[in-house]
This record gives C-alpha cells, sequence and structure tokens, in this order.
C-alpha cells in the first residue's frame, strides 16, 4: 500500500482530499499514521499488504458498531484511527418484540446514517433500530429465489431488510412491521430506493395485518415459529415460507403445519453463528 505520513490530529480534515485512496483501511502503528495514496500522487511510504487481525465491528454509513462483548480502550483507538467515524456505539444486544437496541456511546454523537448494500440505500439510527450485516447473503439468496410479480408477506419488515431487496427482485411485498421507529425508516427506505410501487407497507402487528394469500413469506424474527399458525391461512399449496430460528425444529413446524391440512417440504439454510453452540437458522418450507 502506498501512502503518507500524517500526524493523528489532521485525520479527519483529510477525508475530501483528491490523493486519498478511500477503498483502503487507514493503517497507525506506534506515533505513525499512513494514509492510503492514489496512483500518481506522492507517497512517503510503501506498506507490505496487512491482514487485520484486531476486534471485529460493523461500519454503518459514518458511524462504527461493536457487538458481543464491550471493547477495550486499545480497540476503541484502533478503530477510531482506522475509520475516522463521526461515532462508535457498543450495541451488545436488542431488546423486546420490536429489536430495540441497547447502546452506549463510546465516542462522537450518533445521529441516522446511509447505508449502502448490494445496490440498495438503507436509512436508519442505529440507536433506534436494528440492523444485521450478517444476513447479507441470506438477503441475496431470498432474493435469488423470487419470481416477478409474486405476492409476498414480510411479516417484519423491520427497515426493510428483505422487503427491499424481494421488491428489487420482482416481489410484489406487503411489509408489516410494528415497532413506530423501524416503520419510520422502512416507509423512508421504500422512497429512497423507488419502490413504491411495489411495497405496500403497514405499521402494526402482523397477526392483524395480514390479508389474502401469498406466494412467499418471510418469517425474519427468532420467534417466528410462533406466528406460524397465524400466517397458514393466508397460504395456498405451492406457498413458499422462509422462518428464521436459532432452534430449527422441523417436527415443530410440521405439527402445525399438518393440523391446518398441510404437508411440507422443508430444507433447512444456516445463516450465520450466533452465539456458542448456537446458530441462526433459515427453514424454507414448501407447503404441500
Amino acid at each position: 500500500m502506498r501512502a503518507r505520513i500524517v500526524p493523528l490530529e489532521t485525520l479527519r480534515a483529510l477525508n475530501h482530499l483528491d490523493w486519498v485512496d478511500r477503498s483502503r483501511r487507514v493503517f497507525k502503528e506506534g506515533d505513525h499514521v499512513y494514509v492510503p495514496v492514489k496512483d500518481g500522487y506522492p507517497c512517503d511510504a510503501v506498506l507490505p499488504v496487512r491482514i487485520r487481525k484486531g476486534r471485529g465491528y460493523q461500519r454503518l454509513g459514518d458511524g462504527v458498531i461493536f457487538h458481543g462483548r464491550r471493547p477495550t480502550a486499545e480497540e476503541i483507538d484502533d478503530v477510531a484511527t482506522r475509520e475516522a467515524s463521526a461515532f462508535i456505539l457498543f450495541i451488545p444486544t436488542h431488546t423486546g418484540d420490536c429489536r430495540v437496541p441497547s447502546y452506549e456511546v463510546l465516542s462522537g454523537t450518533p445521529r441516522e446514517v446511509l447505508h449502502r448494500e448490494s445496490g440498495i440505500l438503507y436509512h436508519l439510527d442505529p440507536t433506534k433500530v436494528m440492523f444485521s450485516q450478517g444476513n447479507r447473503e441470506e438477503k441475496r439468496r431470498i432474493a435469488s429465489l423470487i419470481r416477478p410479480g409474486e405476492r409476498i408477506a414480510d411479516m417484519f419488515a423491520g427497515i426493510g431488510y428483505f422487503t427491499l431487496p424481494a421488491a428489487t427482485a420482482g416481489g410484489v411485498v406487503h411489509a408489516m412491521e410494528i415497532n413506530p421507529d423501524s416503520f419510520f425508516y422502512l416507509e423512508k427506505n421504500i422512497g429512497s430506493n423507488h419502490l413504491g410501487a411495489s411495497v405496500h407497507a403497514e405499521c402494526g402487528d402482523c397477526r392483524d395485518l395480514l390479508f389474502g394469500i401469498y406466494d412467499r413469506i418471510m418469517m425474519g424474527h427468532f420467534d417466528s415459529g410462533e406466528y406460524l399458525s397465524s400466517a397458514l391461512p393466508h397460504t395456498a399449496p405451492g406457498t413458499v415460507i422462509h422462518l428464521h430460528t436459532l432452534s430449527p425444529d422441523e417436527e415443530m413446524v410440521m405439527e402445525i403445519i399438518g393440523a391446518h391440512g398441510y404437508d411440507a417440504e422443508v430444507t433447512v439454510h444456516r445463516v450465520k453463528k450466533y452465539a456458542p453452540q448456537i446458530c441462526h437458522c433459515v427453514l424454507d418450507v414448501v407447503l404441500i
């Protein structure tokens, strides 16, 4: 990496200069801060390619989020130097049906951010709503399965995690969200992505909002199993249900489905590790 050596206190002021290569990370070693330089501009040093082995974190817009255990002062300093972020938060958990973040401000002033993922824009305030980047491949997988014109229910839409990719793929989505803060951003994100003609959004309990028959039902909440009986009256043979869970129980799912007069083919997809010995999984249920 071609780099210039700069004082730490000048780092943020360099953000908009032409010579800064924003596709690479700033590197700090001792008192030296190395800022990546684009080809064609002079540099002070050429550094070998480095693989960062430090604490993981999440970048959302110009904010940084730590999850899991609370970061040390050294870890916070490392990320503050590397990212030159507007704020850093520690979010150990999300609570309740509305998945509200429990957070601590480590530096800066939290604010609404704009996050881009797979060509989709997500506006959000990370102190008010949840955003899981670990679901990125699952969003892509679901979008790849959708046939244009499918009528889709997103029972736990949030700010549009699965709604927006599904609508972009050609689905006609009924998006339901109970958290008013998440619903505010859901509507904003539908507008920002020009998907108003493809998404009908409602704020409230999804069990009260479901109507008609759906070709596909997305249930992106770990308590989805408790809502399955409410979803099944809005299905037909061939309807596909994507049920998120931390404890895949195919026998329980088949029992509930059988009580509604269906058989099903069930496939388990592993999304990511959630905790030691626990995985976030999705049950793909095709009703027969």
